[in-house]
């Protein structure tokens, strides 16, 4: 916090999203940029994406049968949502690489395909990111960058100065829809706001 202090107070108040927790999501999300994963994006939502085709499937369904405990019924149905759901996932990614000229080759992620110091699905970087370091490009491997665009998310999905518990906890579950993800968020920021 200190060493971005700067963005981080500019951000809050201009947003409303409190900087601790912000913080708090930066932190668990990638230990503070240290864990951005080591995934290719581009290669793990093309994959998923490829489910699509009938004969990739059952390439993938022999591979993965005897190890896993879904039947073929099951894993039809989950490769319908997932393939189509990393589809839309891959034209965002292709689009913001484009738009950004990075070369989506060398975008490294996590096994979902999330992406930067704040773990971003590419739809949400199309949605959501911002340039927080006005170098006028958005980079989300960039704390700047990082920090102005998931006060961004916050902020759209109902954060404001001043906001009470339970609707915190609703706002940021959009962020990561795990009970624990919340819990574990709204602590972090309560220890971080106790040592400011």
């Amino acid at each position: 916090m200190k060493q971005h202090q700067k963005i981080l107070e500019s951000t809050e108040k201009t947003s409303g999203v409190d900087k601790e927790i912000v913080t708090a999501i930066i932190l668990v999300e990638t230990r503070l940029g240290m864990l951005i994963g080591g995934q290719s994006v581009l290669n793990t939502l093309s994959t998923m994406a490829a489910l699509a085709d009938p004969d990739v499937r059952d390439m993938f369904w022999g591979k993965v049968s005897k190890s896993t405990r879904l039947t073929r019924e099951q894993f039809e149905k989950w490769v319908k949502r997932k393939s189509s759901w990393a589809y839309k996932e891959l034209r965002a990614f292709l689009n913001y690489t484009a738009k950004e000229n990075m070369d989506p080759a060398a975008v490294p992620g996590s096994y979902s395909g999330a992406m930067g110091i704040a773990q971003f699905m590419p739809t949400n970087v199309l949605a959501f990111a911002k340039d927080g370091n006005d170098d006028g490009q958005i980079n989300l491997f960039d704390h700047s960058d990082a920090i102005i665009s998931i006060a961004s998310y916050l902020k759209h999905y109902g954060w404001y100065p001043g906001i009470d518990g339970k609707k915190a906890y609703k706002v940021i579950y959009h962020y990561n829809h795990s009970q624990q993800y919340v819990d574990t968020i709204l602590k972090v920021s309560k220890l971080l706001k106790s040592k400011t």
